[in-house]
């Protein structure tokens, strides 16, 4: 059964999804764009938490070498598109903990405590943080699109 039938609650996107929609050398770039149509297609089937932002300010920074520019007009992008920022319940903040404590770094351990609480599921492309757990609510950038192809 695929993520998809799986799930019907929102998908969680991430950071390293959104930093290859402004970086032509993204190995998963062009996956990762069609996870920007999808969101502008269907904008209420996806949310993030709010840390997405700030994390991607700081990746964004990081890779452009601190062009402020370039940076200001990518966070101009993301608010467009309207994401639900959806905060952690204390729920998932336990989840979180936990994700935490078995070796996910606090962000990951966000996206994936989230998504378990929403039903929904994690996509990344951080094929790295998806190794770490088998988890019906996580899913890679590279599977999603190949359940999304057309």
């Amino acid at each position: 059964m695929t993520a998809e039938r799986r799930h019907d609650g929102p998908w969680v996107v991430d950071a390293s999804m959104i930093v290859a929609w402004f970086f032509t050398d993204e190995p998963e770039r062009q996956a990762a764009l069609r996870v920007r149509e999808a969101i502008c297609e269907q904008p209420e089937r996806w949310v993030i938490p709010p840390l997405l932002l700030t994390e991607a300010v700081h990746v964004l920074a990081r890779k452009s070498a601190r062009d402020e520019r370039f940076v200001a007009q990518a966070v101009r992008v993301l608010l467009r598109l309207g994401l639900r920022t959806i905060a952690l319940s204390e729920p998932a903040l336990a989840r979180a903990v936990h994700w935490s404590c078995v070796g996910f770094s606090g962000y990951d351990a966000t996206y994936l405590a989230l998504a378990e609480d929403l039903g929904g599921c994690w996509v990344t492309s951080d094929a790295r943080a998806a190794r770490r757990v088998r988890s019906s609510h996580l899913i890679t950038l590279r599977h999603w699109a190949r359940l999304h192809r057309g």
